[in-house]
């Protein structure tokens, strides 16, 4: 899964078959954490993120008729990064520290998949990445889908 090379998603090494069928899954994530701030200032461009902490895993699936095997209906990831930015035509710049959660739903129905994203800095990050607060996040993610 190659990244952009300005990214560290070193963090993810152990644990990429985590990330199930995401086709593309680093280029995703700057994709989505570019498109969020891109919300709050429109000209931000995302010029690195480094993954630091290891990246937490939720799964819900059902066993098939036979009982061999699971099919994961839900996943998510939840991962603390820092995010290097630049805004207002490259004159300002800063680095997040953040809590980025990726929720994705009905990944066993073609064509229904749901997908929620969050971007959590400063304070809120802190409490994002906790377990409670990962799990609250996909308990009520898996409860509206």
């Amino acid at each position: 899964m190659p990244a952009d090379p300005r990214d560290d998603f070193a963090a993810f090494a152990a644990a990429e078959h985590m990330l199930f069928q995401l086709r593309d899954p680093y280029r995703m994530i700057r994709d989505e954490v570019e498109a969020i701030l891109r919300r709050q200032v429109s000209d931000t461009e995302v010029t690195a993120i480094a993954c630091g902490e290891h990246p937490k895993f939720l799964t819900l699936g059902r066993k098939t008729d036979d009982g061999a095997k699971v099919i994961v209906s839900h996943f998510g990831f939840c991962v603390r990064a820092r995010i290097a930015l630049t805004y207002d035509a490259g004159a300002g710049g800063e680095e997040l520290a953040a809590s980025l959660t990726f929720l994705f739903g009905r990944v066993d129905e073609p064509g229904r998949e749901t997908r929620r994203v969050f971007l959590d800095v400063h304070g809120d990050a802190e409490q994002a990445y906790t377990d409670e607060g990962f799990q609250a996040r996909f308990v009520a993610f898996r409860t509206e889908t």
